[in-house]
Order: C-alpha cells, then structure tokens, then sequence
C-alpha cells in the first residue's frame, strides 16, 4: 500500500556559491540577481532523521525503535554540470549607509538520494530527495566590512519529498517543510578579481564550510554538508574547515 505524511521538519544546511557579476572597479555597492550552485558530496556528513513512525506508515506498521531512522544522503548532479542544488537571488541587493544590502531567495532545483540502502521496518529501501509543490521565499542579509568582502545570512525555507523505493519500485512518499537556519555568526562573501560573487570565500580567497544544525524542537543529529561548488576542486580557493 503505498502511503504519504506530511511532517514539519528542519533537517540540513546549504551554502551559496559561484555567481557571475559584472567586473567591479571599486568598493561594491550592489549585487544583482543570480543564481547559486551548491553541491552535496558523498563523504557522510548529509544525513537526515526520519521522526518516528513516519518510514513504519508507508507499509502500515507502527512506530518502531528496532533501527535509527537516519539516512546518510549525497548529491546527484543535474546532468551536464556538477551541482545539485539552486537557490535563486530574486532582486537587487544595494548597500545602505550602513553597508547592509537585502535580496530575498528561493530553492529552485534539489536533487540527492541516499547514499546507501537503508535498512527499515518495511525492508531495504533507497530514498531520492526532491522539491516538492511552491518554495517559500526567505531573506538573504549582506554586511560590507571591507571594499569588496564581508558576511552574509540567509534562512532558507524549502518544502521536499523523500520517495521510498524497494527492490526497484515506488513504495510511497514523505513530505517535510524544511527550516535551514544560518549559522550565527554569518558566512563571508566576497567579490573576486574579475568581479565574481564568491559566497563563502573571503577576499583572501579562503574557502569555508557551511554546516546548519536542525533546530533544538527536532533531533540534533541530522545535518547537510556543503561545498562550495567546483571551486575548491579547481584549486581556485583555499580550503578551511
């Protein structure tokens, strides 16, 4: 019998990378819309939690402890590039007089699957992660602290499906309203030599790693692991945990 739940959950992280602007002269005084390609590796660290019961209702069995529910999951390319996710700045960004510049984004594409079959109550199942029905809209926050640098934030919100596949056939879906929180401290953003807007590169071209926990109403131990893409693999940044 196949069989959907729809559960609110906060589950991963993203991070922002790789928009092409035009060439900056000067101190940057505004960044126009565009779109941020993230990729997921395959190294462990992207998992998620099923709260209880929701995997047991896809074959009509109740709630079980006998396993944990986690699944480790990794990108699956778009075909012909190297991410697998998108996330769009819709507007405009200007910096005011207090060198703070606002854009509001949203998911546009999301494509992972588990890493490996996971064993359940309802038998060996491998999952595919996907968007599913209208992404909500959140705000993206840019502080300048230097001519062409500084930090950003952005929650995101994202609506997905996980599809359960067994022994090559569709068992049934569960739908979850992501909430990916910013790290407090902000990520640093800069703008690259040929006025490329790097997001999670410092002007000393130092990459950094994103990582969002879920929130505190949730299990703590699901996480998602971003790297900015094909940037550190170019060797065009250096690399910092």
């Amino acid at each position: 019998m196949k069989r959907t739940a729809l559960r609110n959950a906060t589950f991963v992280t993203f991070l922002v990378a790789l928009v092409g602007l035009p060439a900056f002269a000067q101190t940057v005084t505004s960044i126009p819309p565009g779109k941020d390609f993230w990729v997921t590796p395959n190294n462990g660290q992207t998992d998620f939690t099923f709260p209880s019961g929701d995997v047991e209702s896809l074959c009509s069995l109740p709630p079980s402890a006998t396993w944990n529910h986690k699944v480790l999951l990794r990108g699956v390319p778009v075909p012909g590039s190297d991410y697998d996710t998108r996330v769009a700045r819709l507007n405009t960004a200007t910096f005011n007089s207090s060198l703070v510049a606002t854009t509001p984004i949203q998911v546009e594409l999301l494509s992972l699957a588990s890493a490996a079959s996971l064993s359940t109550p309802c038998g060996t199942l491998d999952w595919t992660v996907g968007l599913a029905g209208p992404q909500a809209t959140t705000m993206m926050t840019l502080r300048r602290t230097s001519a062409t640098g500084g930090l950003f934030s952005a929650d995101i919100a994202v609506s997905v499906e996980f599809r359960a596949i067994k022994s090559g056939v569709y068992l049934g879906s569960l739908f979850y309203n992501i909430v990916l929180p910013d790290p407090q401290t902000g990520t640093p953003w800069s703008i690259g030599p040929t006025g490329l807007f790097r997001a999670g590169m410092t002007p000393a071209n130092d990459c950094v790693d994103v990582l969002r926990e879920k929130l505190l109403t949730y299990s703590p131990d699901s996480s998602h692991f971003y790297f900015i893409s094909n940037m550190i693999a170019q060797g065009k940044c250096r690399y910092q945990a």
